[in-house]
């Protein structure tokens, strides 16, 4: 079984919670019968495991359009999984949110109508207490595009892989947590004007996406609104709100970019960015023999290089129509960063001192750990585009996305091969 460093002092608690996970989300226990196969086997080892396995179809919904850069992560996936399984696992798709809406794709895995979808647990708190208390501390990280996607993802899949809290929370839902977190780029205010100071933004409306967005907003002196993305155009071109608090992938395919050209960021400091997951049916999961549950893992790897490369060509397109808008990428004030940090304090006291998860002081500063190691790991695998700004963007993605193998490996020696069942 393969388990993460931990760098750093994080504690006897910290480092136990860390070895229990793996113990329970690696062990026996939670896989079918059957041959396994090693991470790293190829394809042909695949197809050979499960050449006696029972064909089955799992019904998938995307999130997006056949074909769109958002849905091509679950098209990705699937083409990947039925390839590698020499055809004994195929998929019947359905496309925008078709059998269930975001907020109820988990009751529909439960209840049989999908084995495969997007489970979104910021917009029902109530339900993913454990979850959503990982999403208070979604703020972390380096800011750029590249170094977001790539840190953000480490930080938040290790702290998943640190608890069992969100797993079993999932478990108790009748789903199997596959993939715990996936983003599309930072959070950022997108301003019909700029702000060259903290007294620039104090008033504005803006639209925001969680409770903890709404914390920060108010520390800036904004207004914080619900929208719903399909009114969102509309709410900034009729000035109903002056800010939409959005990834460039909401901003790009909004098409409100021109509407709210000004955006507002800071390197160091980050916004508050929930993320998705992906989850299965746990009866189906049951039904698979082993190879068939380690592939659905391991084949993980194309569903988030695909996200990946969605979020870059949205990054690359919102940038453009930014500059083409008469906008830019500007620093937030220090005095607005300042006014941040101390909300995510606040944040992250609450997770410590709550009770969504079992140990929540040691998940908080299991956090700050991640967040440091990830960067230090990051430099250390020499992966390109790091450090790139969003105005340089689009000239260094022209020519598509870096090989991401050596991060992927990173990935699945630690948080994610701790997921594969053995």
């Amino acid at each position: 079984m393969r388990r993460y460093r931990i760098i750093g002092a994080l504690g006897a608690a910290a480092a136990l919670l860390v070895t229990s996970a793996c113990a329970e989300q690696g062990g026996s226990g939670d896989g079918g019968g059957g041959a396994s196969v090693e991470y790293g086997a190829d394809r042909a080892e695949y197809v050979e495991a499960l050449q006696d396995m029972e064909p089955v179809e799992l019904t998938i919904q995307s999130t997006g359009p056949q074909g769109s850069a958002t849905g091509r992560r679950f098209e990705a996936y699937a083409e990947a999984v039925e390839d590698w399984s020499g055809g004994k696992i195929t998929f019947n798709f359905f496309y925008s949110n078709a059998v269930a809406p975001p907020t109820e794709v988990h009751q529909a895995l439960a209840d049989g109508r999908l084995d495969i979808g997007s489970v979104m647990p910021a917009l029902v708190p109530a339900e993913f207490p454990a979850a959503n208390a990982l999403n208070d501390l979604s703020h972390l990280g380096r800011q750029l595009p590249v170094d977001w996607m790539l840190q953000w993802h480490g930080i938040m899949l290790d702290m998943s892989a640190a608890i069992d809290d969100v797993d079993e929370e999932y478990e108790a839902k009748d789903m199997k947590l596959l993939l715990p977190a996936f983003g599309s780029g930072a959070y950022m205010p997108y301003c019909a004007e700029g702000a060259e100071s903290a007294e620039d933004v104090a008033g504005r409306g803006v639209a925001t996406q969680s409770g903890v967005q709404n914390r920060e907003s108010e520390a800036l002196g904004m207004n914080p609104m619900s929208i719903s993305y399909n009114e969102m155009f509309e709410a900034l071109e009729r000035r109903v709100v002056d800010c939409a608090l959005t990834t460039v992938t909401g901003a790009a395919l909004g098409g409100y970019i021109a509407a709210a050209p000004h955006v507002l960021f800071d390197e160091e400091t980050g916004f508050n960015a929930p993320g998705g997951s992906i989850a299965m049916s746990l009866a189906r999961w049951n039904e698979l023999p082993l190879a068939a549950q380690q592939l659905m893992v391991d084949r993980l790897d194309v569903l988030m290089q695909a996200n990946f490369e969605g979020a870059w060509e949205n990054t690359s397109a919102a940038v453009e129509q930014v500059l083409s808008a008469g906008g830019s990428f500007a620093p937030l004030p220090s005095s607005a960063t300042d006014a941040l940090a101390a909300v995510h304090d606040e944040v992250e006291r609450g997770v410590a001192e709550g009770g969504a998860v079992a140990d929540g002081e040691a998940l908080v500063e299991m956090a700050r750990e991640f967040e440091q190691e990830w960067a230090d790991r990051i430099d250390a695998l020499g992966l390109e585009g790091v450090g790139t700004s969003y105005e340089e963007f689009p000239q260094w993605y022209a020519d598509g996305a870096p090989d991401l193998q050596r991060y992927f490996d990173a990935l699945w020696e630690g948080a994610m091969g701790a997921r594969r069942p053995a």
